[in-house]
């Protein structure tokens, strides 16, 4: 195809209508509201260790943890914990 905006209209169908399909059979299910240590990690662009670390000195973002071995973080809490580190500069 040489319309690079064509074919990213045609992409977009065919991918939206897999993530239909994939809903609507049960392949695909949607994001979960908490992630585990590995994802949480990677959304912060941390390390899971960094995460294990921060997580045992009582410092980084608020968790959940169902038992000793299970432990999930809440979306919305990695998000207040990144904006809680915003710095400005030159706000004047």
């Amino acid at each position: 195809m040489d319309d690079p905006a064509e074919f990213a209209k045609l992409i977009a169908r065919e991918v939206a209508a897999e993530l239909a399909d994939g809903y609507a059979t049960g392949r695909y299910a949607p994001p979960s509201e908490y992630l585990n240590t590995a994802q949480a990690a990677a959304f912060l662009g941390l390390t899971e260790a960094g995460m294990e670390t921060m997580r045992k000195e009582g410092r980084g973002t608020s968790f959940v943890r169902a038992s000793q071995k299970l432990v999930r973080y809440r979306v919305q809490d990695l998000r207040h914990w990144m904006e809680q580190h915003l710095i400005e500069h030159g706000g004047q």
